[in-house]
């Protein structure tokens, strides 16, 4: 079994407070709480410092990468697919 991550939302007043990790974390235990064996996200990897807001919804590749997920799969060159297996 399986789950997916398809996007965040963080109100502009809370972000870049490391809320995405912590919400990552806290889908990863639910997940396997519920018996799912992987996560799958879908995020960004942009290709210049500052992304617009619709973009970051996704959540950022290196927050996915620093969390345990690996790219599996890349259909465009800013999205990666990324999955965790939960143990």
């Amino acid at each position: 079994e399986a789950c997916a991550i398809p996007c965040f939302f963080t109100h502009r007043s809370f972000r870049g407070l490391g809320l995405q990790a912590q919400l990552l974390e806290a889908a990863a235990a639910w997940a396997a709480e519920h018996g799912a064996r992987l996560l799958e996200g879908y995020p960004v990897e942009p290709p210049r410092d500052r992304v617009d807001d619709a973009a970051g919804f996704h959540g950022f590749a290196s927050t996915f990468a620093a969390r345990g997920f690996e790219e599996v799969a890349r259909r465009t060159p800013t999205r990666p697919i990324m999955r965790r297996f939960l143990g």
